[in-house]
């Protein structure tokens, strides 16, 4: 008998109780990004959440999985952490079917902060979608319909610990099931933000994966909605990331246009990304006997993408989502222009006098301190300056010696047709900390080096 099931994956909810986060709302945040991060999400718990789990209820899936940062966490104090859970956990209620979930970074960490919100909260819901005691782990399986779901726990793993033991043997049982669909928060490949997983845990799971093949792995913890297949020796994996943040009446923005893509380009196909907060979405999969869909949602759109795949064999990209054309198109001219931006990603860029920036040879401004190569960080180049605008720019900027990478540069345009955006720049590193990635777009460069980059309008 054909196994039939159908599921929903949703990722970051990062839901926000206003009272619980005083601290950073009058003022005295602990991180650069707190502020905006706080009252961004505030607005969204209040406007677009609701509205998601409103869609995704209607569809009356069997269940939902979520992939971690339920919660915005780093809360004023305990009981306010354990109050925006509670709060959380009500309104994931209002789905109507069993939810399960992979924990993330903000939800608290077993054994080392912020306990309680998951021993209170989240390990009891699991043993209830589970239909069991509350569980006393983060990392578990289930079976649905001849299929096998493996979820796991990044925040607490490390090698050789019983959670490692526990991915050999639930990767080396899993060849007996019709389907095998694998769950955590963090990607395993990184796509578009360099660095933002747990280098430990991807390579272990990726070591088991290439030996035991399952049909797709969910993550979120990026929030740029990336759907991209990778070669594992002959096996290509789905990576389905996912993210119910974003702000519904933006025009969605192509990630590839305002990010270099990191993997060598002969080992994954890239289906498609968003620049993060660019369109709130999810994941529904139906699993039908041999086959499997998976319908990418967005809010208020409906289906914008899909794969489809059989058992064992390669998953296709059977609908992309339309972008409006940004990059790739002739620089405007001066009087077309309303505004310009340099937009840039960077980790522990933090000198005290920034870093100086130069447009085919003029110095045009600063930036200041980038972190967690944050996809809303730009600087603004001033009128007097767009005259120095060219087909091909050269951009330079001035670095220091703290350990740090910095790129990802492209000039934004705005018009009142749109913007114009041009060709992306690779990443540079002036440290060895993460050689052992490998990423195929990372550059090393000395500390106090002038980065160079070119930057081209058109084709």
């Amino acid at each position: 008998m054909k196994s039939s099931l159908r599921f929903v994956v949703m990722g970051d909810l990062h839901y926000v109780q206003e009272q619980s986060h005083q601290r950073t709302l009058n003022g005295s945040p602990r991180g650069i990004t707190e502020v905006a991060d706080v009252t961004r999400n505030l607005w969204m718990t209040r406007n677009v959440t609701p509205k998601v789990i409103g869609e995704i209820a209607a569809s009356r899936p069997d269940f939902v999985i979520q992939t971690g940062d339920i919660i915005q966490g780093h809360c004023d104090d305990e009981a306010s952490g354990l109050r925006e859970m509670r709060e959380a956990m009500e309104g994931l209620e209002r789905l109507g079917a069993p939810v399960f979930f992979a924990l993330g970074t903000h939800d608290g960490v077993v054994g080392k902060r912020e306990e309680e919100q998951v021993l209170q909260y989240v390990y009891p819901a699991i043993g209830k979608a589970l239909g069991t005691d509350p569980v006393t782990k983060g990392y578990y399986t289930f079976e649905r319909a001849g299929c096998l779901f493996i979820v796991l726990d990044y925040t607490t793993f490390a090698k050789g610990d019983a959670q490692e033991r526990f991915i050999r043997e639930a990767f080396a049982a899993s060849g007996k099931y019709e389907h095998v669909f694998l769950f955590a928060h963090p990607p395993l490949v990184c796509v578009g933000r360099p660095f933002f997983t747990h280098y430990d845990f991807a390579h272990t799971v990726l070591r088991e994966i290439a030996d035991h093949p399952v049909d797709a792995y969910f993550c979120g913890h990026t929030h740029n909605q990336v759907s991209s297949l990778h070669k594992l020796g002959e096996y290509w994996l789905p990576q389905l990331k996912s993210s119910v943040l974003g702000y519904p009446d933006r025009a969605p923005v192509c990630l590839s246009d305002v990010r270099t893509l990191l993997p060598e380009p002969s080992a994954y196909e890239y289906g498609w990304g968003y620049l993060e907060d660019s369109a709130p979405g999810w994941w529904e999969i139906t699993v039908n006997g041999e086959a499997v869909q998976a319908n990418w949602h967005v809010l208020e759109r409906g289906v914008v993408g899909q794969l489809t795949w059989r058992r064992g064999e390669k998953a296709v990209f059977a609908r992309k989502p339309d972008f409006a054309v940004s990059s790739g198109l002739p620089l405007p001219g001066l009087d077309d222009i309303r505004s310009v931006r340099l937009r840039v990603a960077g980790s522990n860029c933090k000198a005290p006098d920034g870093y100086k920036v130069s447009l085919n040879g003029t110095e045009v401004g600063i930036l200041q301190r980038l972190e967690y190569f944050d996809s809303r960080q730009t600087m603004k180049i001033e009128p007097r300056f767009w005259p120095l605008l060219n087909k091909l720019n050269r951009i330079e900027v001035t670095t220091d010696e703290e350990p740090m990478c910095i790129g990802g540069f492209v000039l934004e345009i705005e018009t009142d047709d749109g913007w114009v955006r041009s060709t992306v720049s690779d990443y540079y590193a002036n440290t060895d900390r993460w050689d052992h990635w490998g990423e195929y777009a990372v550059a090393k460069i000395s500390p106090h080096q002038t980065v160079a980059a070119q930057l081209c309008f058109g084709s």
